[in-house]
């Protein structure tokens, strides 16, 4: 099976260099959710499937359309925000490490990890559009989300153990040679070919919200649209991610506020908050204090903020250094602990993360970046196909400051939303060459 894991991936670099625009970028977003940030080449460099292909897509893009990639590059909706949070991976280095080190290092490869996703799903939607594109990938996304409903009833997750087998090296926490499964006595829990739970989540909620809107279109694909929001949401809740569920529901709130007249406006407040204020209690039982392990709990998060207060008192600014977390507080074979011993898990939230990382330079330009796509997604709401791409970055923001991005899950936000960016400034082009190049019948009027 290893071989034909291989012939797959390699597969899907021949469809990258060789096929069009469209192709591509499915390709590109296929084997992203296929291969696993922790399936390896090589360890050193990290060097995985996930890298290759986002980086031979960009060079591929960079030769066959050089002007789209120029634009999309330099005349980019998000320009300002994402140089600012280039600008503090350099600093962040800069400061701590000098220019010539490790540590600028891994600035460059993670801004492209993470910034690069944006930019390959503006890349594409800004020359193509994105309706071909999401009627494409429903099949897959039917797939992801039978192969999520085997594991439960398998509990083994067999897709992960044969995609990762396959690679020269494996950086996960299993053992591939047995049934891998994370399902517990008290929650089901899948994850498919991602790292965790988690991002399998933030995989779901994307998709279900990126895919919400298009019930309006035409009846062949609402159809479609309906068994994939079906299988979307059996999944949500078999993944077992709370964060997740709660960020789609978040989502589908927003959708529903944004389109309903002022008193109904009115009425969703008031019962939002009387329903809050009678489930305030049930919360705080369920999530203020750990109960036997069963996830993570209010205290457990907040050990984990004065941890990394403590761990900035010294470079609050521009923290200690890009990758910090990653390869010191979790270096191979070691746990975070706070002062007392206790350990701290993953911590939960990327506002930890960043902070001992990138500082308060780099919290802030990270969420400039997340708020910068949720006004300019906003603003177009009112476009069909990128309608709920607002309450997409909305629900995403909020599920990364819940928890975190581990397995690197925000790639799957940023290539949706990406592709939502994209769309705008493709139908702005349209308008553009429709009104430079009149039809023959508004010449003749």
């Amino acid at each position: 099976m290893s071989v034909a894991v291989l012939l797959f991936f390699f597969g899907l670099l021949f469809t990258i260099i060789y096929s069009d625009s469209e192709k591509r970028f499915l390709t590109l977003i296929i084997g992203t959710i296929i291969f696993p940030n922790v399936a390896l080449f090589t360890t050193n460099p990290s060097i995985s499937p996930q890298h290759i292909i986002l980086y031979v897509y960009f060079i591929v893009e960079f030769f066959k359309d050089r002007e789209n990639f120029n634009r999309s590059i330099f005349f980019n909706i998000l320009t300002i925000p994402i140089l600012l949070n280039i600008i503090s991976y350099f600093f962040t280095a800069l400061y701590n490490s000098g220019i010539a080190s490790k540590d600028m290092y891994y600035g460059i490869r993670d801004a492209i990890d993470c910034l690069g996703y944006i930019y390959a799903a503006y890349l594409y939607a800004r020359h193509v559009g994105i309706n071909n594109f999401a009627i494409k990938l429903i099949p897959f996304v039917y797939i992801m989300c039978f192969c999520g409903i085997a594991e439960v009833l398998l509990s083994d997750n067999i897709p992960y153990r044969m995609v990762c087998a396959a690679f020269p090296h494996y950086n996960g926490s299993f053992d591939l040679n047995s049934k891998v499964s994370l399902i517990e006595s008290w929650r089901l829990r899948t994850f498919f070919t991602t790292k965790h739970p988690t991002a399998f989540g933030m995989l779901l909620m994307s998709l279900f919200l990126f895919y919400l809107p298009y019930l309006k279109k035409d009846a062949l694909d609402r159809k479609k649209i309906l068994f994939a929001l079906i299988l979307l949401s059996a999944n949500l809740v078999l993944c077992g991610s709370r964060t997740a569920l709660v960020c789609a529901l978040l989502g589908v709130a927003l959708l529903i506020f944004d389109r309903v007249g002022p008193f109904i406006k009115f009425l969703i407040a008031g019962i939002v908050v009387f329903s809050f204020s009678a489930l305030f209690s049930f919360m705080l039982d369920n999530f203020q204090t750990s109960h036997a392990g069963k996830g993570s709990s209010l205290d457990f998060r907040e050990r984990q903020l004065l941890f990394t207060m403590v761990s900035i008192s010294n470079s609050p600014i521009l923290g200690n250094g890009n990758k910090f977390t990653s390869h010191v507080i979790f270096a191979e074979d070691t746990r975070a602990q706070d002062n007392y011993g206790d350990d701290l898990g993953g911590l939960e939230s990327v506002v930890f993360s960043l902070l001992i990382d990138r500082g308060f330079f780099g919290l802030f330009s990270y969420y400039l970046l997340l708020l910068w796509m949720f006004i300019v997604l906003f603003r177009h709401r009112k476009s069909p196909l990128i309608s709920g791409g607002f309450a997409l970055v909305a629900a995403g923001t909020v599920f990364v400051t819940l928890s975190g991005t581990i397995g690197n899950c925000s790639q799957f936000l940023f290539l949706l939303a990406g592709c939502q960016l994209g769309q705008i400034e493709k139908e702005k082009i349209d308008e553009l060459e429709a009104e430079e190049n009149p039809s023959l019948d508004d010449a003749k009027e």
